[in-house]
């Protein structure tokens, strides 16, 4: 036996066994735990329910494998007859390797079944016996069962196929037996039995690609279509579609069936309905690929099917409050489970939790003994958590509302390996029915910089803002940026909320905590509430700096907040609140005395570094949305102007005011980048700051649309310059080192947090310049590039090596 199966890892996997000797006085051996014997030297005798002898089992028989593949209750009981040696293998161990090599230990489950059957015993397993029978047995198939069925995941997920899934089946069968008549034949199993009109699925997914379908995961996509809805299936059931040499067969051509050879009518009918039916297919395969992948078992999901599964657990919402790196885990053990019919029990209330549930399709009704239906659970919600989570019995039945229900089921070991210490840890707060805080609990080991024992998972804006005025900074007033250990919360929220609450809204939420005023509330309460939202300002301001002052709206707020913060202090004695309010104007004053002074950039032609414009002294070196830059734009005859706007423009400003000046009619134009290597790249209007963002080397042309791929590059961008080896060799390496480093770190202090984001998020939805980032990321570029120019344009090999020696320095 160990032979047939598929590798010597799953042969000494599968009997990885324990020895076990009985005497042979007669000796019960099944009916207790379930494991897979063979029998060595002795016999033992199966009986039925009715206590009459079945079989004899002698040396070398194998039982008590077809209820753990089954997922069913023993239904027959082995007593030994004599001495008995047995080898024993426990079903965890046997079930694992019966997933990898369903094909090979067939026989393991079959044999004993088929004796059974005979004698009226047991219902028959999928594929075996009458449809009644099929139907017989999916019905007895337990709910919940702590060994999952392999059999049952693999079935048709409606009863009756729909009828453009039958008649699609229809097409293909007719057209296969018309033009393909060598697929569909008689075959022979490893056991020897006939198989009558079959296909290999190989066969089938080459076959559909020679009429139209564009690659093999399609063409077997839409083949699991036609299985999941029973138009065909695998000879022995208990497989999903796969492009093996396994075989597959249409319901037409069953066992039982009265396969009736098409006519030229039929034929006909379907080269007209063909269009359709691969239509029909290809809509719904992304779906039945998806399932396909879900009902692999979890070993043999590759790192292709494991970010499939990953894509589309980023859009269920009872996982939306899990981080990333959790879904990906869950990918890896996540499990498809389908049921037909409405009225289906998943589990009763009292019975012990295996699973965690989530609803993929359909609808489920949760009953609890006296009080009937107590909720319904819909498409995205979940169930079943909460007895893992507490290792408790269910504490309601779960009944499917509906036909055809779909479900993500994660088994308990996963779930407590994954979920459990992380749902165990959640806090949700709801309002109207729905979560406006999502807290999780801080652990130990990653909590040692804050004392805060809980983070914001997720939110609305207005809670977050809410839950950290009132619980980040109550208590800690006085407290500076430097006096404490930071928040990481409150670090976040400056620094990102004009990603989902913009600076308009924010002062109008502050605006709202400060002014509250209610008769019903003592004077302590209103006091802390002043107190908290001047400190989250003073934080705010010294966090971000000029951006703050840069919003019109929030000018507006700090110069009414100080003037209140002042009146309250006469009021309620808020010294360190008006000391600190004074801080922020001092800041708000010295900032307003800069705008007054604007500075001048330039953009130079021949694709030098960007600079300050007539002051090699200058200091500040960060560029503001107000400042001027000076820059060319071409045309394609290559004759130029040159602008100067503000760098806050916007494209289609300076492609009117460019076509101004070159004559250009305004119908149609589109301003472009061309790139030394001849790439373009067509700004939208709506983008700014386009100087600056300009890659190395890069020119700005204007040009009507139709004539963008007549746009060629300037002598000047295909020409490299002449090299500087002998101003290089003036300076010490050290001495170079120095200032460089000084000038890139003057870059660097210019960047603002907030360019990050406009940078990720797309600066035109902000309508903010990313000058700063731009400048800084170019300075990258013009430094690898240079020290591959200087090299390549130094023909001396002396002197190359010489050239390279110092960079190698200036580098260290």
């Amino acid at each position: 036996m160990t032979s047939g199966v598929g590798g010597n890892d799953d042969a000494s996997s599968l009997w990885n066994c324990v020895f076990e000797r009985t005497m042979w006085v007669p000796n019960i051996l099944l009916g207790r735990k379930k494991r897979v014997y063979q029998v060595n030297p002795g016999q033992a005798f199966v009986r039925g329910v009715q206590q009459v002898s079945i079989r004899r089992l002698s040396t070398g028989s194998v039982f008590g494998g077809d209820s753990i593949v089954l997922g069913v209750v023993r239904d027959s009981t082995v007593v030994t007859q004599e001495s008995c040696e047995l080898l024993r293998v426990e079903s965890h161990d046997f079930t694992s390797v019966w997933q990898r090599n369903k094909e090979v230990l067939g026989d393991l489950v079959t044999s004993a079944t088929a004796a059974r059957l005979k004698n009226g015993y047991e219902t028959p397993p999928p594929g075996g016996g009458t449809p009644q029978h099929r139907k017989s047995f999916a019905a007895a198939s337990p709910a919940e069962s702590p060994v999952p069925a392999c059999s049952s995941q693999q079935q048709p997920l409606s009863e009756v196929s729909k009828q453009n899934g039958s008649r699609a089946g229809w097409v293909l069968h007719t057209l296969l037996q018309l033009k393909a008549p060598g697929l569909l034949r008689e075959r022979k199993s490893s056991t020897g039995r006939v198989l009558r009109r079959c296909a290999a699925g190989t066969d089938l997914v080459e076959w559909l690609m020679t009429i139209g379908v564009h690659s093999r995961q399609q063409a077997t996509a839409m083949w699991q279509v036609l299985l999941e809805e029973g138009v065909i299936s695998h000879v022995s059931r208990d497989q999903p579609f796969k492009d093996k040499f396994l075989l597959y067969r249409f319901w037409q051509d069953d066992e039982n069936g009265a396969s009736v050879a098409p006519t030229e009518a039929d034929e006909a009918q379907a080269q007209a309905e063909l269009k359709d039916a691969l239509a029909y297919l290809t809509q719904k395969a992304p779906d039945a690929m998806m399932r396909l992948i879900l009902r692999k078992p979890t070993h043999e999901r590759t790192s292709d099917d494991l970010e499939t599964i990953y894509e589309e657990l980023l859009h269920i919402k009872a996982l939306s409050h899990l981080s990333n790196s959790v879904k990906r885990e869950l990918a890896a053990v996540i499990i498809f489970e389908s049921h037909q019919k409405a009225g289906t029990v998943l589990f009763h209330q009292g019975d012990e939790g295996h699973s965690w549930y989530i609803i993929l399709k359909g609808s489920v009704n949760v009953v609890i003994h006296g009080k009937g239906v107590v909720t319904t659970l819909q498409e995205g919600d979940d169930f079943g958590k909460l007895a893992l989570i507490n290792d408790a019995p269910r504490s309601a039945t779960i009944v499917l509302r509906e036909n055809n229900c779909h479900f993500l089921r994660v088994d308990k070991d996963n779930f407590n390996r994954i979920l459990r210490d992380v749902e165990a840890n959640t806090v949700r707060l709801k309002e109207h029915g729905r979560d406006v805080l999502v807290l999780e609990k801080i652990s130990p080991a990653t909590n040692a910089f804050s004392h805060f024992k809980y983070t914001v998972m997720a939110g609305t804006p207005q809670k977050m803002l809410e839950h950290l005025l009132e619980t980040r900074l109550d208590g800690r007033i006085g407290q500076t940026r430097e006096e404490g250990p930071s928040d990481p919360f409150l670090d976040d929220f400056l620094l990102t909320h004009i990603v989902f609450m913009p600076t308009h809204q924010l002062v109008t939420e502050l605006a709202r905590h400060y002014r509250i005023d209610s008769p019903s509330q003592d004077r302590e309460f209103l006091v802390a509430c002043k107190r908290r939202v001047v400190h989250f300002v003073h934080r705010w301001v010294s966090t971000i700096r000029h951006p703050v002052f840069e919003e019109p709206s929030a000018f507006a707020f700090l110069e009414e907040l100080s003037g209140e913060v002042s009146d309250d202090n006469a009021r309620w004695e808020m010294e360190d609140e008006n000391a600190k309010m004074t801080q922020v104007m001092d800041e708000l004053a010295q900032w307003s005395a800069t705008q007054s002074v604007s500075q001048k950039w330039k953009l130079p032609p021949g694709g030098q570094p960007i600079s300050a414009f007539g002051s090699d002294t200058q200091r500040d070196l960060r560029m503001r949305p107000q400042d001027d830059i000076i820059f060319r734009v071409y045309c394609a005859d290559h004759t130029y102007c040159t602008l100067r706007f503000p760098l806050s423009s916007n494209a289609e400003t300076v492609k009117v005011s460019a076509a101004d000046k070159l004559g250009l009619k305004h119908d149609d134009l589109i301003l472009v980048e061309v790139k030394s290597s001849g790439e373009r790249v067509v700004f939208k209007d709506s983008d700014v700051s386009v100087p600056t963002a300009l890659s190395l080397n890069g020119r700005i042309f204007v040009s009507p649309k139709e004539h963008l791929e007549a746009l060629t590059c300037l002598p000047d961008q295909e020409t490299p310059t002449e090299g500087s080896v002998g101003d290089l060799e003036l300076f010490s390496t050290k001495e170079l080192a120095y200032h460089m480093t000084l000038f890139d770190w003057s870059l660097f202090c210019a960047v603002h947090e907030y360019e990050l984001i406009y940078h990720t998020f797309g600066r035109h939805h902000f309508q903010k310049i990313t000058s700063n980032l731009d400048v800084f990321l170019r300075r990258f570029n013009e430094i690898q590039f240079w020290v591959v120019t200087e090299i390549c344009l130094t023909s001396s090999v002396s002197r190359r090596v010489q050239l390279v020696r110092k960079f190698i320095k200036l580098a260290a």
